[in-house]
């Protein structure tokens, strides 16, 4: 069970067999990357697939942080990455691809998660798997039929050690390290360790436990999860600044820490009970926690805060500003602390019978869970003047300026590129960000996201071959599976009850005594902690106002309603002064003044602490909470034909699954609904209706792989098959969620934009087609070409719509960006590949991928863009010497410009959308080791040498919408094994 999918049954599909045993063999006693790289060659050699695989070896001895990170090296894959972390995983630039643990269904935890202040939805990142409990990886890039469906681009099958191919008796192997990222001070422990024990090739146990901590920083230019741009009609200087220009809402320079912390552990158990069965065992458990802390100054430009350009500008001929003083009419920061604990657990029982003549049977079952738990805290600083209401708490109150020594507004300047830089203009406090005379905490909330997976699998396997001869064999493979697959996601808010302070239930006010034109939807509770918002109360008429209210006005002369008011001179311990912020020359005077970070990781205890008067409780938000179960029922037919000693071999088969999919997805239960808040952006949705989708499909999926012999050392080999890829969780089942902001011209919270899901999206289908030619010569040497084809019956794409929502100023038509099934689409290319180990100690890898695609997506500039996420030109290369127990190897992965998707913006009357384009990327490893002794070997490894930068473009490169600094991680540690 530990080192082979069930594929293996027929005639050796996968790489099974001596090569197999002594690739998991070799993990715990290290033989070095030499070794390694020949048998991953072997077992592409071997294979009567497409295969890439990498060897335990590898993932040892890569400067790897997880799974994701080792697949980066190979013909036709690429990786994204987070925060300088490898996440998902792309076969052929495709990211709709399948992870299997030991041929079955993974659990990771991070199957649908978010990220970021701009809760960016994420899915299938492989960064809390580590890479020390994989005993090594396939990569199928052309299917058999007994192979589970699932991946559009390719399958990822992670193997697990099988305890009965270590040595006899006991085995112990294992590493012990410390870290440390760039630009942020302290070291952080690593280690680990693989136990094995081998009772005279009957009875194997194998356990393995990780352990790893990190801490990283990096420097962001954000801001694109704000969607109030302007161009034109939005801009609110088109009466002074006649040439039209992009005007963000908001930029923002951001200055991250991130701190982490992965454990792992699994047991194995193989049980040789007779010469013909074998059964077995593994448990598979990991353990993530993300601690993000950023700290982000944000410039307005567009809508909202600003006022526009004032002097001198220049805007290029694609409207563009590089370089301007914008006036604006506030200046603050946010200090956001995102902490998630991601655990899962997968658990799998296996039985192998194998008669040694004829006949063969595989059978298999599988449980997985996992949980994931995010909490989020935000804090919004002023700088500016800012008025609050009170300074009474009851009655009508005059209002006051807590920050009063604060200016009422600012000039920045504004000097694009990559990463812009913002400075203070004359006329304007040059200490604006680090003077405590002008710091307010202005505004508190948080909140949060739960997720549940579970699923289980039965499957059993059969082949019988027909004629037992090594030549002209034929082997008939069949085979059932069962599978479910439940997940749960709910994303909350944390909302405080004001009903202790006066404020009322308005939906408790009889229809008789309501007056027609107000509004009676909102109960006593608040999201946003912010001085400026009164009392709901004062919207009311006046003959619905408690006495002690008559006459006022929620954003005039209402009484306070959140305090204590907090300033930077009042409560110095809340403040943090970060130094050299986003690494230097991109705010005035380089320091920054913003609210503690370290006080925010328990979001619920800190917002508590600050308002112990007022209880906070979690609240799920019905529109974006949701439950999609999936079952499947598969069965498959397959043929092969060719024996060991045979010049070919030619695999046929058939397999069908049946898809049952329950989709919950919640909407508003009526036109007007109610809210667990004040206000539908100050709380979440009160009165929703639970829409229950069943559906209901089935997929036939041919396939048809073959290799030949053309010489000793040539091979030829063909595929083509039909393949089904799921729908992204997140786009099935998502409702309408709506983002407001606060327009201080007028003080209402006005839609900006919004996102809903489809429930009636299909899945990805596709035909592919593979043609190779792979030479072999020399103990390690491979020249190899393949051409690849794939023809996609409909990609989904997000559209950006006009939508009309309402809010505090009546409603207004904002962008929505919602899935759909497109029109279909083309992926074609080739991959080129070279290898080759000298005897002096020298040796390298390299390949190349070149990938073309074309869909019907489009933006007001072009046509028929390509897929997102697919880079045309990638390229990997690796040079290592190995001689006298001295080892060091250097590493290069480069991706070229990669478009991400579309970005959509309400101008005034008119949306506009834009293309998202990434620069290209290019990462450079390295490692360093010395064999001190048989059992002993120091090692030190360098990640991101050159601190490689991420840089997007928001159509024209000179437009940037995001960009992240590079950051290096070293590591330096000792090796053992016995």
């Amino acid at each position: 069970m530990g080192a082979t999918a069930a594929p293996a049954l027929a005639q050796d599909a996968t790489d099974t067999g001596p090569e197999a045993a002594d690739e998991t063999d070799n993990v715990i006693i290290v033989t070095g990357f030499r070794a390694s790289l020949e048998n991953a060659l072997n077992a592409k050699r071997d294979s009567n697939l497409i295969i890439e695989s990498v060897t335990a070896e590898d993932i040892g001895k890569f400067p790897d942080q997880n799974v994701a990170e080792s697949l980066q090296r190979l013909p036709g894959i690429q990786i994204d990455r987070e925060n300088g972390q490898g996440s998902k995983v792309r076969i052929r630039g495709l990211d709709q691809n399948v992870t299997l643990l030991n041929g079955e269904l993974f659990v990771s935890g991070l199957e649908v998660y978010k990220v970021g202040e701009g809760n960016y939805n994420r899915n299938d990142s492989l960064e809390g798997v580590p890479s020390e409990l994989i005993g090594g990886i396939e990569v199928f890039k052309s299917p058999n039929a007994s192979l589970l469906e699932g991946g559009l681009g390719g399958i990822v099958n992670l193997k697990t050690r099988n305890p009965l191919d270590l040595k006899q008796g006991f085995t112990l192997a294992g590493n012990v390290k410390g870290s440390k990222g760039s630009e942020i001070s302290g070291w952080e422990p690593a280690g680990a360790a693989v136990l094995g024990y081998n009772f005279n090739d009957r009875l194997g146990v194998i356990a393995t436990f990780s352990y790893e901590k990190t801490n990283n920083h990096v420097n962001v230019l954000g801001g694109d999860n704000r969607g109030n741009w302007a161009f034109d009609e939005g801009r609110r200087d088109t009466a002074t600044v006649p040439t039209n220009y992009y005007a963000p809402e908001y930029r923002y320079v951001t200055d991250r820490d991130q701190y982490r912390r992965r454990w792992g552990a699994s047991i194995g158990i193989n049980y040789r009970a007779t010469d013909e069965l074998e059964v077995s065992a593994q448990y598979f458990h990991s353990d993530l926690k993300i601690d993000t802390r950023e700290a982000s100054v944000k410039f307005p430009f567009g809508q909202g805060e600003s006022q526009g350009l004032v002097g001198d500008y220049s805007i290029d001929g694609n409207g563009v500003l590089t370089e301007g003083t914008v006036r604006a009419q506030s200046a603050e920061a946010i200090s956001f602390v995102d902490v998630s604990n991601i655990k899962s657990d997968n658990v799998q029982f296996g039985l192998d019978w194998d008669n040694d003549t004829n006949f063969r049977v595989s059978m298999m079952a599988n449980y997985s869970s996992s949980s994931m738990k995010r909490e989020v805290a935000n804090n919004d600083v002023r700088y500016t003047a800012y008025g609050v209401r009170g300074p009474g708490t009851s009655g009508p109150q005059p209002g006051f300026t807590p920050n009063s020594a604060a200016p009422p507004t600012f000039d920045f300047t504004y000097r694009n590129g990559e990463f812009p830089s913002f400075g203070i203009a004359p006329g304007s406090p040059q200490d604006l960000f680090n003077n405590p005379d002008f710091g307010f905490f202005k505004s508190h909330w948080a909140f949060g996201d739960r997720s549940d997976i579970e699923g289980h699998s039965l499957r059993a396997d059969f082949a019988y071959d027909v004629d037992n001869d090594y030549t002209n064999t034929v082997t008939i493979s069949a085979g059932f599976r069962y599978g479910q697959r439940t997940v749960d996601f709910a994303s909350g808010r944390y909302l405080a009850d004001l009903s202790g302070k006066g404020e009322l239930d308005a939906t408790a006010i009889p229809e008789s005594e309501r007056v027609d034109g107000f509004s009676y939807n909102w109960t006593p509770y608040s999201y946003f902690q912010d001085g400026a918002i009164g009392f709901k109360i004062c919207d009311l008429p006046e003959v619905n106002k408690p006495a002690a209210f008559a006459g006022c006005s929620r954003f005039g002369d209402s009484p306070a309603v959140f305090t204590p008011y907090e300033t930077f001179l009042s409560n110095p311990e809340r403040v943090e002064a970060i130094t050299n912020f986003a690494g230097g020359g991109r705010i005035e005077g380089d320091t920054v003044l913003v609210a503690d970070r370290s006080r925010m990781t328990n979001a619920l205890e800190w917002i508590q602490a600050l308002y112990p008067d007022t209880p906070f409780s979690f609240f799920e938000d019905p529109l974006q909470t949701y439950r999609v179960k999936e079952e499947t029922k598969s069965g498959y037919i397959m043929a092969d034909l060719g024996g060991v000693d045979d010049p070919y071999h030619v695999n046929v088969g058939l397999r069908i699954v049946n898809t049952d999919l329950t989709i919950d997805q919640n909407q508003p239960a009526n036109a007007d609904p109610s809210y667990w808040g004040t206000d539908s952006w100050n709380g979440v949705l009160r009165d929703f209706t639970t829409n229950t989708v069943m559906r209901s499909y089935t997929d036939f999926l041919p396939s048809a792989n073959a290799v030949f012999d053309v010489s000793e050392n040539s091979k030829v080999r063909f595929s083509a098959a039909r393949v089904v890829a799921r729908q992204p969780l997140v786009s099935l089942g998502q409702g309408f969620s709506t983002d407001f902001t606060r327009d201080p011209a007028d003080d209402l919270f006005k839609f900006t934009n919004g996102a809903r899901g489809n429930a009636e999206l299909d899945p990805f289908r596709a035909y592919q087609f593979d043609l190779g030619f792979e030479h072999y010569f020399g103990s390690q040497g491979l020249l190899s070409a393949g051409l690849f084809w794939k023809e996609v019956d409909s990609f989904i794409v997000n559209e950006t719509v006009a939508v009309f929502v309402n809010d505090q100023a009546g409603g207004r038509l904002g962008p929505v960006s919602q899935p759909a099934n497109g029109s279909g689409g083309r992926v074609k290319g080739f991959e080129l590949a070279a290898q080759y180990a000298f005897d002096f100690g020298l040796g390298f890898t390299a390949n190349y991928t070149f990938s073309d695609t074309e869909t019907d997506f489009s933006t007001d500039f072009t046509d028929n863009l390509p897929l997102p996420g697919v880079s045309k030109h990638s390229a990997n290369g690796q040079v290592y010497f190995e001689r006298y127990g001295f080892a060091a190897r250097a590493s290069y992965s480069w991706r070229s410009k990669q478009y991400l998707g579309n970005f959509g913006f309400a101008d005034g009357s008119v949306t506009r959308t834009l293309g998202i384009y990434q620069k290209s990327f290019g990462q450079l490893d390295g490692q360093i080791s010395y064999q001190l002794t048989d059992n002993f070997e120091v090692f030190a490894e360098a990640i991101n040498i050159t601190k490689a930068d991420t840089s997007v473009y928001l159509q024209f490169p000179e437009l940037p919408f995001r960009f992240e600094s590079g950051s290096r991680r070293i590591y330096g540690g000792v090796k053992f094994n016995f």
